[in-house]
């Protein structure tokens, strides 16, 4: 064997060993500051794309672990909690809902494309019987931090059962939409102070210095991950929790979206003393 050769299989054997049995599992927290006097002061947590599998007790466990400790004031949920679609293959959701219950902070959720795949019905219900609460074309109305914020949730989109109006009715600023798909950020005409998203896991395999190939979003590699303000309202894409389709990770690990909502001219300020 030629060591040209030999080289090719070292590279292809890490590539498969970091993707398939490391990346997955190196859960990091990435951190936001979004200016809106409306919400300083107001920390958020965003987990989106859970893919849980049968016996992803550990994995889930610390993912609460690890929400908790950044100590939000509040916690969004954005979908796919089952595995693939396949109900049969994954996480009992009461068990899982129980897990997620142990956040610390009010907790909110839609579903994702994946639930309605499998057994929509019976995710909503068991993270509902936790008191986890499920906003599906609807808003609820919360004080945090001595303040008024309408958080507002979008059904997927991808099985059709989206309904922006019906969303956002009643509700006024400062307001929050959770979304699992990207996709309708364009479509959101009114205000919102921030949209949060997920769905496309960041492209899940990305060659360095080189945007995603595979992003199953219509806006492609735009819509990857990520801070989004190419219109009137902000959107943070996440990379998601878990894997779907195809089992690997490299490059874009799994994350916990965290974001600090600060007085105008603030971030600013803490750049330049950081400096």
């Amino acid at each position: 064997m030629t060591k040209p050769m030999m080289v090719l299989i070292a590279l292809f054997l890490y590539l498969v060993i970091r993707s398939v049995f490391i990346e997955p599992n190196l859960l990091q927290v990435t951190n936001y500051e979004i200016e809106n006097n409306a919400l300083q002061g107001i920390r958020v947590a965003f987990l989106s794309d859970f893919h849980l599998k049968k016996r992803d007790y550990k994995r889930l466990d610390n993912i609460v672990r690890l929400t908790n400790a950044q100590k939000p004031d509040i916690v969004l949920l954005g979908g796919d909690f089952a595995k693939d679609g396949n109900y049969s293959n994954t996480m009992d959701m009461e068990i899982a809902a129980s897990k997620l219950s142990l956040i610390s902070a009010p907790t909110y959720a839609v579903l994702g494309e994946t639930d309605w795949l499998s057994n929509g019905k019976d995710i909503s219900d068991n993270l509902k019987n936790k008191g986890i609460r499920v906003l599906d074309n609807s808003s609820i109305r919360r004080i945090v931090k001595g303040r008024y914020v309408d958080i507002a949730g979008l059904a997927d989109i991808s099985t059709g059962r989206n309904n922006i109006q019906r969303a956002l009715y009643r509700t006024k600023s400062p307001r929050i939409l959770i979304t699992h798909n990207p996709d309708i950020y364009y479509n959101v005409l009114d205000d919102v102070s921030m949209i949060f998203a997920g769905h496309t896991h960041g492209g899940q395999f990305v060659v360095p210095y080189s945007p995603p190939v595979f992003v199953p979003s219509k806006f492609g590699a735009k819509f990857a991950s990520g801070l989004i303000t190419f219109s009137h309202n902000p959107m943070i894409i996440s990379r998601g929790l878990g894997t779907s389709t195809i089992p690997i990770r490299f490059n874009c690990k799994p994350e916990i979206v965290i974001v600090d909502f600060l007085k105008v001219g603030e971030a600013k300020k803490k750049n330049k003393k950081q400096k």
